[in-house]
């Protein structure tokens, strides 16, 4: 019987915490259709390979965005236990 591996996106993908639904979302694929690309060799084309770096890219530009706000907003702040007030967050 022949072991299966899954892809490098799929590893990739769960190694750095991007679920299923996120990829798909930024990719514009259905989950199970990732799901079945990631597990399933014959599935994979060059035009889903396209697509997926294009969404793991946008995906890595999205969080570095969000990882900057908070590098600032930490720089910016304080102390961490100072109490807050404001939206739900308490900003």
């Amino acid at each position: 019987m022949e072991k299966h591996v899954p892809c490098r996106a799929r590893a990739l993908r769960l190694r750095y915490g991007i679920s299923l639904a996120e990829l798909a979302d930024t990719a514009g694929l259905s989950p199970q259709l990732i799901s079945k690309i990631e597990l399933e060799p014959q599935r994979q084309t060059p035009g889903h390979e396209k697509r997926l770096k294009r969404a793991f890219a946008a995906i890595i530009d999205r969080r570095r965005a969000r990882l900057d706000a908070l590098e600032t907003e930490l720089a910016g702040c304080g102390g961490l236990f100072q109490p807050t007030e404001g939206d739900e967050y308490g900003i």
